[in-house]
């Protein structure tokens, strides 16, 4: 971008957050500035990028094949809709076009935005880090020279330094613990236990090569966002405990639309809400 036009896209549940006083706004613009004269001033090592190249296509290859192998499961669609509040936030009156395309109940019907948000709901985060512990791992086996090359320099090569970065963001916001309470509202054992244990996995897979990249603990690796998880840990855990509560009490009526279901569906989007302001972001 940078070479040519830059387009830069706000979406719209930041504007006031970002922009509504003066004050943000100049902060903003000045982070933006910023990192736009850094980037310019940046220069590329080549022989870099053209090393890694073809171990990151290799390596998207492998975890874009284990990321279609969850969400095609025959009874991922059930686990998604039972494990996480995508029900309520379906019915969120915040966007400015529907959350599906079709009427249909089918992931590829779904839109971007609802996807992410459900997952971060429930502390998942599963579109952020999904797949990536796979692809490092098996590339460690097929290419441990370049995987080796790359532990300390992942930052020489800006592409990579932004997926592993936001991965392990990802993952630091992520807690098994209510992933599991979570899962608990799936009726079937047979499908949460498979389906969580194929996450749990992954996730547990992808955490230990993102340390061995970073050769350190995530939370000693990424500092800033970790403290601000510890310090909003048990007060998140609370609202996450009342969405559960609430989500089944609502779904185990017969009528919805009574007095009844549209106040338990009111204090569920509370819920919503809460944990989104709570985590700081939708996903």
């Amino acid at each position: 971008a940078l070479a040519g036009d830059l387009r830069i896209t706000e979406q719209g549940e930041v504007i006031a957050r970002r922009y509504a006083n003066r004050l943000t706004a100049a902060n903003n613009i000045e982070l933006l500035l910023a990192g736009t004269a850094r980037s310019l001033g940046r220069r590329d090592d080549s022989s870099n990028v053209e090393a890694i190249a073809p171990f990151m296509d290799g390596a998207a290859s492998l975890s874009r094949d284990a990321y279609r192998k969850l969400v095609t499961h025959p009874s991922f669609v059930q686990f998604f809709r039972e494990a996480t509040p995508i029900d309520v936030i379906e019915l969120c009156k915040i966007g400015s076009r529907p959350s599906r395309r079709t009427a249909q109940q089918s992931i590829e019907d779904l839109r971007a935005i609802p996807w992410v948000f459900a997952w971060s709901q429930c502390r998942y985060f599963l579109s952020g880090w999904y797949g990536l512990g796979t692809a490092l791992s098996q590339a460690q086996q097929d290419d441990p020279r370049t995987l080796i090359s790359l532990i300390g320099n992942c930052g020489r090569y800006p592409p990579l330094h932004v997926i592993i970065t936001n991965a392990a963001n990802a993952i630091l916001m992520t807690d098994q613990e209510i992933m599991m309470a979570y899962a608990g509202m799936v009726s079937s054992p047979t499908v949460r236990d498979e389906l969580l244990d194929m996450i749990i996995q992954e996730r547990s897979l992808t955490r230990s090569m993102l340390e061995l990249l970073y050769q350190g603990t995530l939370e000693e690796k990424r500092p800033n966002i970790n403290q601000i998880i510890q310090l909003r840990r048990e007060p998140l855990r609370q609202l996450h405990a009342n969405q559960i509560a609430l989500l089944r009490e609502w779904r185990s009526l017969g009528d919805k639309d009574s007095s009844a279901g549209q106040d338990l569906l009111q204090l569920s989007l509370l819920t919503v809400n809460a944990i989104a302001n709570g985590l700081g972001t939708t996903g």
